[in-house]
């Protein structure tokens, strides 16, 4: 074992369901339908006991669409009860006032939607749903109201709506003051909604770098604007881009992902070649401490990169960047796609 992991996932993703009342082209699940063997009710009120047992301290509820499952106040109650913080991440199309007096009773610290346009038309088209644009904007205004530690937008990048960015900051500064501002890489999963052609590329990523950083400064104190983890890495140029430095993908080492039929990964987007195990056949506890699980990231060993990060001085730290861009932009899980390190050092900055 080359490196230790936390006694406990200091932050979880759960996907409670794959349903959903959207057919965003980006998608990494495809969500739509419910999986067949989702948990049932009593199944998930027993996850967020050993969550509780295990001692994890914070768990995000997400879909498919969050609130399409009619059960996910319960879940989010049983998981307060706990001491649990509870963060929900939603397209916002059901979040109304009742929704919003739920939030405001169960103590939730985190509500996160979804902004990928400001133009309506690209907004709703990349959702697939005609009046998502305009229903998030009153969304967000709603989440603005609430006695929330933190607000978020997230905003998935890929080349058409690359030049949307500076249109949905305007948007933000306007109506979302005291937001975070979270932007990420639009992955190359959900390859039957999403035609790969727009995928970014390495200049897009570089534009994309540049405008975080940039605004990341210019706007603090009215909107938090961050990078996520598939943005870096160890940059001279643009060291700006989050507020945490970069120690290599968390996965399994501090954060875990639970699927909505109790599969567990170490982070939800990756694909099912890192699933490590279902909460059906053994406890979370089990799959966690258990020591050959997770062995992409905790058995890493620089021996381990491949071809562009293979020589890297930040090897040994970085890991490759995210693993799931690894994986599905190169094929590799340990050779990154994106790096400003390697633009910096291949003079392409």
């Amino acid at each position: 074992m080359s490196l230790s992991w936390t006694d406990a996932p200091r932050y979880v993703i759960w996907e409670i369901t794959r349903a959903c009342n959207f057919r965003c082209e980006h998608c990494a699940v495809a969500a739509g339908r419910p999986r067949d063997d989702e948990l049932s009710t009593e199944e998930a009120l027993d996850v967020c006991d050993a969550l509780a047992d295990l001692g994890v301290p914070a768990v995000a509820l997400m879909g498919g669409e969050v609130l399409v499952r009619r059960d996910w106040s319960r879940i989010a109650e049983r998981l307060r009860s706990h001491g649990i913080a509870v963060g929900l991440i939603t397209n916002g199309w059901r979040f109304d006032e009742e929704v919003a007096e739920t939030v405001e009773r169960l103590g939730i610290c985190q509500v996160g939607v979804s902004l990928d346009a400001g133009s309506p038309e690209m907004h709703d088209g990349l959702r697939g749903r005609p009046g998502a644009h305009a229903r998030v904007l009153e969304v967000i205004e709603r989440i603005g109201r609430l006695p929330l530690p933190y607000r978020t937008v997230i905003t998935s990048v890929r080349k058409s709506n690359l030049p949307q960015l500076p249109v949905i900051r305007d948007l933000l500064v306007e109506r979302a003051s005291g937001f975070t501002w979270m932007i990420n890489i639009t992955s190359p999963h959900g390859k039957d909604r999403l035609d790969p052609v727009d995928l970014l590329d390495g200049d897009g990523f570089l534009e994309l770098a540049r405008f975080i950083h940039t605004n990341r400064a210019q706007l603090r104190g009215r909107l938090e604007v961050t990078a996520t983890h598939d943005m870096g890495y160890f940059s001279e140029e643009l060291p700006d881009l989050h507020s945490f430095e970069w120690s290599g993908c968390a996965a399994g080492m501090e954060t875990l992902g639970i699927r909505s039929n109790g599969d567990i990964v170490g982070c939800l987007i990756l694909d099912e070649s890192f699933i490590e195990g279902n909460l059906r056949d053994r406890s979370l506890r089990e799959i966690w401490t258990d020591e050959s699980a997770f062995g992409y990231n905790r058995n890493f060993t620089v021996e381990m990169l491949e071809g562009r990060c293979s020589s890297c001085a930040h090897g040994a730290r970085c890991r490759a960047g995210c693993r799931d861009h690894a994986v599905g932009f190169t094929g590799s899980r340990y050779e990154a796609p994106f790096c400003l390190h390697r633009l910096e050092r291949d003079g392409e900055v």
